[in-house]
């Protein structure tokens, strides 16, 4: 399947409205328009190709973290007991029905997925882990590592280094 995403050229000006969407996702399109410099009737136009293209995902609130105050997060590998293409994404289709996984990556090496998890108690999470294995996803081995602060996240895509499309 195609991206939408391929479709969309990005230039100069696309970079600085992704920069400034990043940095502040609720900014006004006229205020968007003065900080990059264009017209609004050009950088409306510009962030509703940019929008369906694919190229914005969405507008989403970052919370504060005392927010989540009794949440523990935990980065979870697991490693399916198969490698079929029909059984990755049967674990792909059913980890994105669950709102206890908070993000979930592919990749490459001995473990086959990463994911973060979000749980209000150990106790909490190794019953969560303990329903993943009895409803048929095809784990055969999980490894679970406990965030114990958080450093750094939810940060920006760096765009002055990515390649223009």
């Amino acid at each position: 399947m195609k991206s939408k995403l391929n479709t969309v050229r990005l230039d100069a000006w696309d970079l600085r409205i992704l920069s400034e969407l990043q940095a502040d996702g609720r900014i006004s399109k006229s205020e968007l328009a003065k900080r990059v410099h264009l017209s609004a009737s050009a950088c409306s136009e510009r962030l509703r190709i940019l929008e369906t293209g694919g190229a914005i995902e969405g507008y989403y609130a970052r919370l504060s973290p005392s927010l989540t105050g009794g949440v523990i997060f935990v980065m979870v590998e697991v490693v399916l007991d198969r490698h079929r293409l029909e059984d990755q994404r049967h674990f792909e289709t059913a980890i994105h029905a669950i709102p206890e996984v908070l993000d979930c990556w592919a990749i490459g090496g001995q473990i086959d997925y990463l994911m973060r998890v979000a749980a209000p108690s150990m106790a909490a999470y190794q019953e969560f882990m303990e329903g993943l294995l009895q409803v048929g996803l095809g784990i055969d081995q999980y490894y679970s590592l406990i965030v114990t602060k958080s450093v750094k996240s939810n940060s920006p895509i760096p765009l002055s280094a990515s390649r223009q499309r």
